[in-house]
């Protein structure tokens, strides 16, 4: 099972994912009775490029730089095939789903976009409007209960847990950063974004501030000076140390590719303009105890996708 498939069934951007029947007149799939036709397949892989530009998550990736397309259209087509499999299997089983929770989990996604613009912008171009977030959502809630359905009779025990550890040890390091930071906000007085004419102006603003730190002008006193982020600010823009997990991921996706000593280009994110000196970086290994729950969860999501498998094995699948 490949690295891109297994991490977004841990659920890191399914809500976003999941297809939904179109009317395009030329079908890519069909899983049972229900075809999926390209246009289907289209909206999905926007779906992930767009998420890839918005998220600090390595499998999405390939959605940016892959220059084979038919890869990846195969792949978002082999995770289609997947979630429509359980999908049709949890409607067989009879589960269901409020339509309250669909509509609180719809005003959470609303309530993100609204605060992230060009994220938003980027999925109005996909042709992703209310009705198809909220189909998705619907789905999406019912797999995931289907999913917790499946994994409450699994066990795993403790030799199984030390057993993954000690084969992935690699993936439980924690990377630290300590840096500092300059902000101009783009956000108004009730945190939302301003206008597109605004933003240029503070662009603009951030830009002139960035060529200042180039020319040899001192970090520490510019963000004194011009930060809006008024609780570092004071302090020069100093952040302290922070992990991945402790950040947005639009601006620990860049700062954690910058080096030691290294000053950003001025980048976005929902929050602003952003210049980033990064001063210095730490690795440790995370000990087995810290990574327990992590590692059950990732052993359970394994023996999911391996009942997938098993489900697919049962069900008609053409592929055009």
């Amino acid at each position: 099972m490949d690295k891109l498939k297994k991490t977004l069934y841990l659920g890191l951007v399914s809500l976003l994912c999941l297809s939904m029947i179109g009317c395009s007149s030329k079908n890519a799939f069909k899983v049972g009775d229900i075809e999926f036709s390209n246009q289907d397949v289209e909206r999905v892989e926007s779906i992930l490029t767009a998420t890839s530009n918005y998220t600090d998550a390595n499998y999405l990736s390939d959605f940016k730089s892959s220059k084979d397309n038919k890869e990846i259209t195969s792949k978002v087509i082999d995770y289609m095939i997947d979630n429509e499999v359980v999908y049709q299997k949890a409607q067989s089983e009879g589960i269901k789903v409020d339509e309250n929770d669909v509509e609180q989990k719809y005003n959470q996604i609303k309530t993100m976009l609204d605060a992230n613009g060009d994220y938003k912008k980027s999925l109005e171009k996909a042709n992703i409007d209310e009705a198809y977030l909220k189909e998705t959502i619907k789905k999406d809630l019912v797999i995931n209960k289907y999913k917790e359905k499946y994994e409450e009779d699994l066990k795993v025990t403790d030799k199984e847990i030390e057993t993954y550890y000690n084969k992935n040890k690699s993936d439980f390091k924690e990377e630290s950063i300590e840096a500092y930071h300059i902000l101009v906000s783009i956000l108004d007085d009730e945190d939302k974004q301003v206008s597109d004419s605004e933003k240029d102006k503070l662009k603009s603003k951030a830009n002139k501030i960035a060529e200042k730190i180039k020319s040899g002008e001192d970090f520490e006193k510019l963000a004194k000076e011009n930060s809006d982020d008024k609780s570092t600010g004071k302090n020069g823009g100093y952040l302290g140390y922070f992990t991945k997990e402790d950040k947005n991921p639009e601006f620990t996706k860049k700062v954690f590719s910058l080096d030691k000593g290294q000053v950003s280009d001025v980048f976005e994110t929902p929050y602003g303009y952003e210049i980033v000196k990064v001063t210095d970086k730490k690795t440790k290994q995370k000990s087995l105890e810290d990574c327990r729950e992590e590692i059950v969860n990732r052993i359970l999501a394994e023996k999911y996708l391996q009942h997938i498998e098993k489900l697919k094995d049962d069900t008609t699948i053409e592929r055009n």
